[in-house]
């Protein structure tokens, strides 16, 4: 179990006098023990787990805090209590194998609309089991939700039998359509600030793999994301220009 692999590492860093490591986990086993106090029972795996998280966010947060308020030895120190606890964290999927899983929890819910936008991020949530930040997740739940309604508009569009039925196909699918494409435009505008906080990231990492990493990954999905909504923004205007 998680607990005991940390508990274990706890007595090792005791025996071999590591004062940084010692002090990290003897703040996460307070934090554990406080969430079993809460819980009532011992800690499952996936409840440790989220404990580790809420530990490494709060210490990233404080980080960030820091940096802002020019006390960069103090961020410092705080990247180096993160980078203790992340070796309990899963590995990180890259954007093609998060980008798959995702797909397939959301097809699994049956989810094909921004109605649906709470139970797809449940299961893909679930699917991923901590492999990803959670705005990773939502870029893509959102750009598939999004993408699933243009297939619908275009359905209603093409559809002979769906055309025939009543004058008020082409209003609807027109209406909606204009409704996808603000949307879009909104996820356009997250996708820009992704690349933006990318590059924050990079010029604040002084270095620090991590940080320069994960501001190359958001740059990266920003990018993607960008052309995506950029190329469905163009798709959907020409939709609606034909059944205006």
């Amino acid at each position: 179990m998680l607990t005991d692999q940390i508990s274990s590492d706890l007595k090792d860093a005791m025996k071999a006098q590591d004062a940084p490591r010692l002090s990290t986990l003897r703040m996460l086993k307070a934090a554990l023990k406080n969430k079993q106090i809460d819980l009532m029972h011992e800690l499952s795996d996936e409840e440790a787990l989220a404990v580790v998280k809420s530990q490494v966010k709060q210490l990233r947060d404080a980080a960030e805090t820091f940096r802002q308020a020019g006390r960069g030895e103090l961020a410092d120190a705080n990247d180096r209590e993160i980078a203790l606890l992340e070796v309990y964290l899963p590995s990180q999927l890259d954007d093609a194998s998060l980008t798959a899983i995702v797909q397939d929890a959301v097809a699994s819910v049956g989810a094909s609309s921004k109605a649906d936008a709470g139970k797809a991020m449940g299961a893909a949530m679930k699917a991923v089991a901590g492999r990803a930040d959670g705005s990773r997740v939502k870029t893509i739940v959102n750009s598939l939700l999004a993408l699933f309604a243009l297939l619908a508009v275009f359905a209603c569009w093409f559809d002979p039998a769906l055309a025939a039925n009543a004058k008020t196909n082409a209003s609807a699918a027109a209406s909606g359509a204009r409704i996808l494409r603000v949307f879009l435009m909104l996820m356009g505008i997250v996708s820009v600030n992704f690349i933006l906080m990318g590059a924050v990231s990079i010029m604040t990492s002084s270095g620090r793999d991590h940080e320069h990493h994960h501001g190359i990954q958001q740059i990266a999905i920003g990018i993607f994301g960008t052309v995506i909504m950029a190329a469905l923004i163009a798709v959907v205007s020409i939709a609606i220009s034909r059944l205006g």
